[in-house]
């Protein structure tokens, strides 16, 4: 309550255990300047807070602090449930239950202690789901600023390097979201949907459909040919352990590993064999915890289980060494052995050397029956939690209607999984000038309707307004989640960010239009050398058949000589059937003339194939062997039986 409970009760009294621990420790053989505090879930939660907190700083009583070591497991200052942002809201709606009056908060706040805490826990309030109603508040004192703001800061101070830190996660950080109907048969996806949009609308402002789509494409998974109940649920067990407990816990080792003291991150990937779970999701929530305590070792502690594998003693006994050596010397790793018949004793798991972490190798630790030294852990589907959609959330234009930043069907109270918050901005009226700090408004698969609904006003301090050179800021603080919202005022730089874009995307065309036609006279270049070179190929092979073929004849055969010439063929074939009687013989006349037949020229068997050619066109057409032909001379004589008549040829 304002003026008088500022709240944080729960982390003042812890700062007052770590002054009994500096004033009483040494009594009880312990060391005041070595001290190490760790916490689980929540618990994890209020270490980091008292990291940032000035409180536990060194001062002129406890000059080296109040402790010098913190373990964080499962659980950051950075997750959406570790700050309470409507604890005063929900305080009136318990007084308002046990009749106590709300005008005046000292009124307000005396009647409250009077109640015992039987009637005080008998009150029902509806906290949106994945959000915290009461818990750790920003009251200036205790928690000075919003924790990222605060690890920003001191990251830049080396203040936040004033402790070593051991960061840690479990495989499935989301299990108990889930029911027994889901955990047995799947989730189907409607049932995701719901729960997505739920985690949505409670933790985000801006572009929610836009950050709801993108969930839904990287934590399906598109190997998959039909998506099965049992993989949605896989999914979805992924999306909201990174939204709520990973992604935030590895901001938080990002931040702590730019100062000067060490960061230890680790991964509990082992599940107990004889647990309350079922072995098919891997290590849940918690599962590290009876290994840091020793439960193998000992066989009943607590709930844990009782039946223990030497395996699982082996492991907790790894666990426990890694423990205590940071909680010794801030450094998991287990120092070398004096002796060395010490060096057989050793556990295995302790052989692994655990680097520190840093944002650039991000090294980490993944714990198990064989414990094994990684990087990156989920460095692609984290990159959205803790790169793109602070972004988008963070970003707000004037040109986009409210409208835009709304889910799907937003109004639809069926669509979403338990309680939601309402509008996270008036959309029908401008902000009011209004300081009251009014309820935030819920919404349930029940609510009533929009008559019976509270308006939720968003307030504007006029001294909050930051001016920059052509901009106005307006901040403007809502009392849902006291998150900022700021909104730009138009101004010339829309114009020239518009031409910049313009002028961009037009020579980004054209860059694509040039290279397409490089592109295209390249690929025309080689169609036409192909081309080229495939008429020349069968250029030469036409020749190369027509040279062989002609080869081929002229070994093979001989060649003809030409046809003696008609005028000496007709002359002796008519003397050779008609011939004359002889009475007209007469012997003294001159005989004809024989017929000289040409004489073929001889071609010789290994003549070149030029010389063969260079035949070939003066008409010499060569006569394969089989078919014989006569062989004349200029001496040849033709005999005729009639009358001894004699022709020389």
């Amino acid at each position: 309550m304002e003026g008088s409970a500022r709240g944080n009760y729960g982390l003042t009294d812890q700062v007052a255990a770590l002054h009994w621990i500096q004033e009483n420790i040494a009594e009880f053989g312990g060391d005041p300047k070595n001290v190490t505090i760790f916490g689980h879930g929540y618990g994890a939660a209020c270490v980091n807070f008292l990291v940032l907190s000035p409180m536990s700083k060194g001062s002129s009583l406890f000059p080296a602090g109040l402790f010098q070591r913190a373990i964080m497991m499962s659980g950051s200052a950075l997750s959406p449930w570790a700050v309470a942002r409507d604890a005063n809201y929900y305080a009136q709606q318990i007084a308002r239950t046990l009749g106590c009056p709300t005008d005046q908060p000292a009124t307000l706040l005396e009647c409250l202690r009077e109640r015992s805490v039987a009637d005080i826990l008998r009150v029902q309030i509806t906290v949106p789901k994945f959000l915290t109603g009461f818990g750790p508040t920003v009251d200036g004192i205790v928690i000075q600023n919003e924790p990222t703001a605060m690890m920003e800061e001191l990251a830049d101070e080396h203040q936040f390097g004033l402790f070593d830190l051991m960061f840690g996660v479990t495989k499935v950080e989301s299990y108990f979201y889930i029911s027994d109907k889901d955990e047995k048969n799947g989730m189907e996806v409607e049932r995701r949907d719901r729960l997505l949009r739920t985690l949505v609308r409670n933790i985000f402002t801006y572009h929610l459909q836009e950050i709801f789509l993108t969930i839904v494409n990287e934590y399906t998974d598109w190997t998959k040919a039909v998506q099965h109940d049992v993989n949605t649920l896989d999914g979805t067990l992924d999306a909201l352990g990174d939204a709520l407990v990973v992604a935030p816990i590895v901001k938080s080792a990002n931040y702590h590993s730019t100062s000067p003291r060490k960061s230890f991150f680790y991964v509990f990937s082992y599940q107990s064999g004889d647990g309350k779970f079922p072995q098919r999701q891997g290590s849940i929530t918690g599962e590290d915890i009876q290994y840091v305590f020793g439960a193998p070792l000992v066989g009943t502690l607590g709930h844990f289980s009782r039946n223990y594998s030497q395996q699982e003693v082996t492991l907790s006994e790894a666990v426990m060494t890694y423990w205590v050596n940071f909680a010794r010397n801030g450094d998991p790793n287990t120092p070398p052995p004096e002796k060395p018949q010490e060096r057989g004793g050793r556990n295995r798991n302790n052989r692994v050397n655990w680097p520190s972490y840093d944002s650039i190798h991000q090294k980490y630790m993944l714990i198990g029956l064989k414990s094994k030294l990684k990087d990156h852990y989920h460095a692609h589907r984290l990159s959205f939690w803790l790169n793109l959609f602070p972004q988008l959330h963070s970003t707000s234009s004037v040109s986009v209607s409210p409208e835009h930043h709304l889910l799907d069907d937003h109004d639809n109270m069926e669509s979403y999984d338990g309680a939601v918050r309402q509008m996270p901005f008036d959309m029908t009226r401008p902000p009011s000038d209004d300081p009251t700090n009014a309820p935030p408004s819920l919404m349930t698969t029940d609510a009533k309707s929009d008559s019976e609904k509270p308006n939720v006003m968003s307030t504007i301090d006029p001294e909050e307004a930051v001016s920059t050179e052509n901009n106005t800021l307006s901040v403007t603080t809502m009392n849902i989640t006291d998150s900022l919202s700021v909104i730009l005022s138009p101004s010339p730089l829309s114009a020239a960010l518009s031409v910049t874009i313009a002028v961009g995307a037009s020579l980004l065309i054209l860059n694509v239009l040039v290279f397409a036609g490089i592109c295209y006279q390249r690929d025309r270049t080689r169609a036409e050398e192909k081309m080229q070179k495939r008429l020349i190929t069968q250029q030469n092979a036409i020749d190369s058949q027509m040279g062989d073929a002609a080869v081929a004849n002229v070994k093979s055969g001989s060649l003809l000589a030409p046809p003696p010439s008609p005028a000496c063929i007709q002359p002796q074939q008519e003397i050779a059937l008609h011939p004359p009687p002889p009475k007209f013989l007469h012997p003294h006349k001159v005989p004809l003339k024989p017929c000289v037949i040409p004489t073929p020229p001889q071609i010789h068997q290994r003549e070149s194939l030029s010389d063969v050619q260079t035949l070939m066109q003066q008409g010499v057409t060569p006569m394969p062997k089989k078919s014989p032909i006569h062989q004349f001379s200029q001496n040849a004589q033709v005999h005729f039986p009639h009358n001894h008549l004699e022709i020389k040829l």
